[in-house]
């Protein structure tokens, strides 16, 4: 029975043609072999799984090709590339860093350099995980690598560049990898499961490729998993089985049920995904993830950065159709807001679950705002009289006594022509006139001077007013003061519900002008934060202040630049001096100077 190899050792790349995703550091390489502008030491830095190791292996073995092929690659049929490929080289070596790290390691490297290649030009060595070398052994390193023997190549290799010491990369080229493309990913796992004759899902692949995070390598490992799993198929749910990933549909049905204001649908598939052992904060990723997903798709141009499969892509264009930026962008901030503060949560359960809550309630009122229609109660009822007056009924009202003062017709807003005609006809033949249609309209009809109703509004919104006033609506003065404290109260409410920028914006000073509350932001940011919390701000303080004319004014100014405080002794000093000029003076005279 032939012995099993894993694919990421079975297929990794034996030129450079076939390295993955790193063509801006092969065909550097490949130019610098063909001009023979090669440098002592390279550094290959980047993330793991895509090709640093693999690279370094290619350019050893093509440096001391001798039968090099037009495109810069090794021939693997010379001496020295078939000794690389038997593992009998000797002129490349490898050295694993992370368990060769002390300064004893790295001098019995010194002292093999000193000897010249049996066979070839050069003596490679790779050393792999740089940067776990103890700061002794870095040191001990730093002279031969700046300065070795021309026949010696040193190639670096590190995940962690930041750990290597900056005296070590001046000495060094260095080439960054690239976490390598989903799609590519997708595409290689494609090529090795039609070479090895395994059946697949090409969701299963945009998984697998969505968990490996451009690590090819990782891909690879998790394919071999999945393929023993499902008997020789890769298949969706076995991905999902393995990988420990939520289902696309899940976020799904989770955004339907927050359209629909559905909260036992959500708190139910929520249950759901704690019983599969799933982590809150997991979950609140990968939500925040579907958002995101949600947002781009609104725009067929940022399509292309969702890196899912053709038919959830498809999905994705369905459910945006039924959402709105506005509440995709709300929706995007609470669930941030949940995963920055759940580490912090007393109940982490609890704490999700009231987002959810949140979410669902959120987006249903907001509907049933749009969807209910205002109930009409007649003038005389007392749930009428009690319902405090908008400021525009009552000047609509007013406008229109004003014409009926003036015109004896009374004229619907929606009737037709035919309709207004037939009236005036009324009127006028009550009126005992025998003149035709035309000429009643003419008479009955007294167009009043703009002055004129201009005054008679003023006098009947007067009246309305003080009637208004007289009935215990508007019945209580308004001040700075009484304005301040429910604005206050309000604002405790705010931070009560966790809505600390709300809360923060409250804070600021305001002004009163009449009825209108002055507030002032200096950024786009709080105008928004102040738009989401108006209306629902508007409606608490009338109903306190008892009082239909409060209103809300926000006003942009330009933030004011900070003043520079002193720092120095020098600036000290100078601020002194502004306060009190007899300090110069002074110092002056006792030829003092300022020490810093």
């Amino acid at each position: 029975m032939e012995k099993f190899v894993v694919s990421a050792r079975k297929y990794r790349p034996h030129s450079f043609n076939d390295v993955l995703g790193q063509t801006h550091v092969t065909t550097t390489l490949k130019n610098a072999i063909k001009t023979n502008h090669l440098a002592h030491a390279f550094l290959f830095c980047g993330p793991k799984g895509v090709g640093k190791t693999t690279s370094a292996r290619i350019l050893a073995k093509a440096i001391n090709c001798q039968q090099l092929t037009a495109d810069t690659e090794p021939c693997d049929v010379c001496v020295s590339c078939k000794s690389f490929n038997e593992h009998t080289s000797f002129n490349i070596y490898e050295l694993d860093a992370a368990s060769n790290n002390s300064v004893e390691d790295i001098r019995s490297l010194v002292d093999q350099i000193r000897y010249p290649p049996q066979h070839g030009s050069y003596k490679i060595y790779i050393i792999d995980e740089v940067h776990m070398l103890s700061q002794a052994a870095f040191n001990a390193f730093l002279k031969t690598l700046e300065e070795p023997p021309k026949y010696v190549i040193f190639i670096l290799a590190t995940t962690e560049k930041h750990k290597v010491l900056p005296t070590i990369l001046s000495r060094c080229q260095i080439f960054d990898f690239q976490r390598i493309k989903p799609e590519v990913i997708v595409q290689q796992l494609k090529n090795v499961a039609n070479q090895e004759n395994i059946p697949y899902d090409e969701e299963a692949l945009h998984l697998i490729s969505l968990k490996s995070d451009g690590a090819l390598r990782d891909a690879l490992s998790m394919f071999d998993v999945i393929a023993s799993f499902g008997a020789g198929k890769v298949t969706y749910e076995a991905a999902l089985a393995n990988l420990h990933i939520l289902d696309y549909n899940c976020y799904f049905n989770l955004t339907e049920a927050f359209l629909q204001g559905d909260i036992n649908r959500c708190l139910l598939a929520y249950e759901e995904i704690v019983r599969s052992g799933f982590d809150g904060l997991y979950f609140l990723e990968g939500l925040i993830g579907h958002f995101r997903s949600l947002l781009v798709s609104q725009d067929p141009e940022t399509l292309v950065l969702l890196e899912v499969a053709p038919s959830v892509q498809e999905k994705y264009r369905i459910q945006t159709q039924q959402t709105s930026p506005r509440f995709l962008l709300g929706a995007l901030h609470l669930a941030n807001e949940c995963a920055v503060q759940y580490k912090d949560s007393l109940n982490k359960r609890f704490h999700v679950e009231l987002m959810l809550i949140e979410l669902a309630t959120r987006n249903s009122t907001s509907l049933e705002k749009k969807t209910t229609p205002p109930e009409k109660t007649s003038p005389s009822s007392p749930e009428n009289n009690a319902m405090m007056p908008d400021a525009n009924q009552v000047a609509i009202s007013t406008k229109a006594e004003v014409l009926n003062q003036e015109v004896p017709i009374k004229i619907k807003e929606n009737a037709t022509k035919s309709a207004q005609i037939n009236q005036i006809a009324n009127v006028s033949s009550n009126a005992g006139s025998s003149t035709t249609k035309m000429e009643s309209l003419q008479t009955t009809i007294k167009i009043p001077q703009l002055a004129q109703i201009k005054a008679n509004i003023d006098q009947i919104i007067t009246t309305d007013i003080s009637s208004l006033a007289s009935t215990n609506v508007v019945n209580i003065e308004i001040t700075q003061e009484t304005v301040i404290r429910h604005w206050k109260d309000y604002a405790q409410q705010l931070k009560t519900a966790n809505k600390i920028p709300a809360y923060n914006l409250m804070n600021q000073t305001i002004e009163l002008e009449g009825h209108i509350i002055l507030i002032k932001f200096t950024n786009s940011i709080e105008e928004h934060i102040l738009n989401e919390i108006k209306e629902d701000l508007i409606s608490y303080l009338r109903s306190n202040l008892q009082s239909a004319l409060i209103d809300i004014k926000a006003i942009f100014t330009a933030s004011q630049p900070t003043s520079h405080k002193p720092y120095t002794a020098q600036e000290k000093f100078r601020h002194l001096v502004k306060k009190n000029p007899h300090l110069q003076s002074l110092k002056d005279q006792l030829r003092l100077e300022i020490i810093s």
